[in-house]
């Protein structure tokens, strides 16, 4: 096992984490949740080799994590809101 696949291993405890060297030198990060859902993410050389910027994704990753956890409301319910009709004016 890789150290950058150790270091997401133990940020993300809660996946299957594997890695995929890209051609341009970064990774394709993939987690896989026990539901069955997948993530990947790209990550280039300079993200992985850079303090900040690696700091950045891995904010973004639990950032998105986080979106996709979440259940959106469905359409039916979003369209049964009540709507207004926009003000009119009229010049005198």
């Amino acid at each position: 096992m890789s150290l950058i696949q150790e270091k997401f291993t133990s940020l993300f405890s809660n996946f299957d984490v594997t890695t995929a060297p890209r051609p341009d030198g970064g990774i394709l990060l993939t987690l896989r949740s026990n539901d069955g859902r997948t993530f990947k993410r790209a990550l280039t050389y300079q993200q992985m080799h850079n303090a900040d910027q690696l700091s950045w994704a891995i904010s973004a990753i639990r950032r998105d994590l986080a979106e996709q956890a979440s259940e959106l409301p469905q359409i039916g319910m979003l369209q049964s809101q009540q709507r207004f009709a926009l003000p009119t004016y009229h010049s005198l």
